[in-house]
């Protein structure tokens, strides 16, 4: 059985830096066996229903503005995949949901992350989205739905702990205490496998954490897709004082 992933991926010109997110998300994938896909869900491709992306999909896109000039040069070898698409819509056929054909690109919270943990990707990548307008008990059984996968495919959800622009100063090495304590907090809960005060949001501090929450939603798809519930947490970066790294891997 493949781990399950949520990866807070952060500014996407963390890839340019020598960032230890870098390093420990590469190290990860050093140690884990290959699927023969992966199945992710990103905050930045949000939806109303469940969409999959287009399977002829092999392209990035640069949905971010204001960044590096070498950032929207960056080039990375990634596509889907038809038969492996087919597995995930059978997998999610409760859902309803649906190939979106106009989605033929990968957004920057899909690559980045993929390309901190890979130099080259060997394996084709199926994007699910992000439906809004899915409580957050209707998110997690999607993650249920997929654990049929996991023996062939990991599961990748990729967001953010926090994501709270008003709360970042940029470059800043400070760490925000109650960022600190919200890390914690998310810790406790997944390494003794207490899902419930996640979903329904019952977390200190969570709206200063998380003003709008596509970036947090992710990691209930994650958590459906564990078998035990349990997570242990990695990558204790914070950056710009209260952007927090921390992910958190799901064995079982």
């Amino acid at each position: 059985m493949h781990p399950s992933l949520f990866i807070s991926h952060g500014s996407p010109n963390t890839i340019l830096y020598s960032f230890k997110t870098n390093a420990n998300l590469r190290n990860l994938a050093k140690t884990l066996k290959k699927p023969k896909y992966i199945v992710m869900v990103s905050a930045h491709w949000c939806t109303n229903g469940l969409k999959v992306i287009n399977p002829s999909a092999k392209k990035l896109m640069y949905d971010f503005y204001g960044f590096e000039k070498e950032l929207y040069e960056v080039k990375y070898e990634i596509s889907s995949d038809e038969s492996y698409t087919n597995n995930v819509l059978k997998a999610l056929e409760k859902f309803d949901a649906k190939i979106e054909y106009s989605q033929n690109s990968f957004d920057h919270g899909i690559w980045t992350v993929l390309h901190m943990m890979y130099k080259e990707l060997e394996v084709p990548v199926i994007q699910i989205s992000l439906p809004m307008n899915f409580s957050n008990e209707k998110l997690y059984e999607i993650g249920v739905a997929l654990q049929s996968l996991r023996n062939e495919a990991m599961i990748i959800g990729s967001g953010s702990l926090t994501h709270n622009f008003g709360t970042m100063v940029r470059n800043s090495n400070q760490k925000d205490k109650n960022v600190l304590e919200f890390e914690n907090l998310i810790s406790d809960l997944l390494k003794e496998g207490f899902h419930k005060e996640i979903i329904n949001y019952e977390l200190k501090n969570f709206r200063l954490m998380h003003p709008t929450d596509e970036h947090f939603k992710p990691i209930f798809v994650v958590m459906g897709s564990s078998i035990n519930g349990v997570a242990q947490g990695f990558n204790d970066e914070i950056q710009h004082q209260s952007l927090s790294m921390k992910s958190f891997i799901f064995r079982n």
